[in-house]
């Protein structure tokens, strides 16, 4: 039996060394069938490659040369993790038949790369983007960090590591995705989703239905600073000789004025956790959304609007500290009251007396009232706002109760949504 055992032993560790060896040797075959590939255009290199018993394989010193400019493109090491040995020893039958293996993950450690990259991009946008300009807000009239301010800031070259994984649940419906980013000296930013889909994600991997029918359920984000903030805060104050205290506090007000120059105004509380996040470099700043109901991936769910992100995504902010707080973006008081004066502009012109009172009389009425959810059906294409059991409080244009869910059309960026509002997640509701 003693025997049996050993042989058994060593015809496993046999089979297991072959058939790595044969993936090392596939990998390998790929590498240079992509370096043949690349040649007219960058000279390709690359170190060892191996395969380890966690389902892994690594490929070590990656460089491109650019056969153009002589810029080089180094990566230190990339890896694809499949979790198991066989998760790696069927992963090409998975991926040939449709399916999605239950787990994958793709890193790469150590990658080189020029900052100047990103800022020429904000270059060519000439600064239109709104992050940048909050960034930048109060630190001369910068719209964004070019590559001169980065490399004095000591970012002329960073070093990159970054880790994109998903896992399957046990039923297959639910995908939850991680990339992790981490910018040496500078921040490390990390995104987490949740999606779920009513049938089978291994079903439906390579079928367009799933950008339909997936829904998106959480989100969060957490952007670490690795002394990126500091070296913001000192660059800047040199720049106005001022001290970086007195910076702080003149980039907080600019800041919100920012916001203001964009026509919005930020909540307190996102002002409040921005302003403890600027006060304390070295903090995690996190941002979850749990979007009410669930996004269809179909939606414009990752508009850049903050106003729809406040209505739609039930964001929260915060850091160690603070801890979380239900943050909102709206419409800045001047864009309000513009909006405002245009209908009592008109009343004002109106001749006619007898349509004066009709208005007052029925204002009361509208703007008052609270309605049960008996009475939905008798006010469809009334504008109400629902307080929420959660505390909540949403505005809409009532379109039909359907079943146990009030269907709510709600003004979102660049249009309208109609989205279904469960009876019993209602408080109240009164017509506006």
């Amino acid at each position: 039996m003693k025997r049996l055992l050993i042989v058994l032993v060593v015809a496993v560790a046999g089979l297991s060394g072959f058939a790595y060896y044969k993936i090392t040797s596939s990998v390998t075959d790929g590498l240079e069938l992509a370096k043949m590939q690349v040649a007219p255009f960058a000279a390709m290199e690359y170190g060892s490659v191996s395969t380890n018993f966690s389902g892994d394989i690594t490929v070590n010193d990656l460089r491109f040369t650019s056969r153009a400019t002589s810029e080089v493109i180094a990566v230190d090491k990339v890896a694809l993790g499949t979790g198991s040995p066989w998760a790696l020893l069927t992963l090409k039958d998975h991926l040939q038949s449709g399916q999605m293996p239950d787990y994958l993950k793709f890193s790469l450690e150590g990658l080189k790369a020029d900052m100047a990259f990103m800022s020429n991009l904000e270059q060519a946008a000439e600064g239109d983007n709104p992050f940048s300009q909050l960034e930048t807000a109060g630190c001369g009239d910068r719209r964004y960090f070019n590559r001169s301010d980065l490399a004095r800031m000591g970012y002329d070259y960073l070093t990159l590591d970054m880790d994109v994984a998903y896992r399957l649940s046990e039923t297959g419906n639910q995908l939850t995705l991680t990339i992790d980013t981490v910018s040496r000296n500078q921040m490390a930013v990390g995104l987490e989703m949740v999606v779920y889909h009513s049938g089978s994600f291994n079903e439906m991997a390579l079928s367009p239905q799933v950008a339909k029918t997936a829904q998106l359920e959480a989100a969060s984000i957490e952007l670490e600073d690795l002394g990126y903030l500091n070296r913001i805060l000192d660059f800047c104050a040199n720049e106005l000789e001022m001290d970086t205290e007195a910076y702080r506090a003149r980039h907080l007000e600019a800041w919100t004025a920012e916001w203001q120059a964009m026509g919005l105004k930020p909540s307190d509380s996102l002002v409040e956790v921005y302003q403890d996040y600027l006060t304390h470099p070295g903090s995690t700043l996190t941002f979850q959304m749990e979007p009410f109901p669930a996004l269809d991936l179909g939606d414009n769910y990752l508009s850049p609007d903050p106003v729809y992100l406040s209505g739609r995504l039930n964001p929260k902010l915060g850091t160690e500290r603070s801890g979380l707080q239900s943050i909102s973006v709206s419409q800045a008081d001047t864009a309000v009251a513009e909006e405002r004066s245009s209908p009592s502009s008109t009343s004002e012109s109106a001749p006619s007396k007898p349509a004066a009172p009709e208005p007052t009389r029925s204002a009361p009425a509208r703007s008052e009232g609270r309605i049960s959810l008996a009475q939905l059906d008798d006010h469809l294409q009334h504008d109400v706002q629902i307080q929420l059991a959660d505390g909540r409080a949403i505005k809409g244009r009532i379109q039909a109760v359907e079943g146990n869910a009030l269907k709510l059309k709600r003004h979102m960026y660049g249009g309208t949504l109609v989205v279904p509002v469960p009876l019993g997640d209602i408080r109240s509701v009164t017509l506006l």
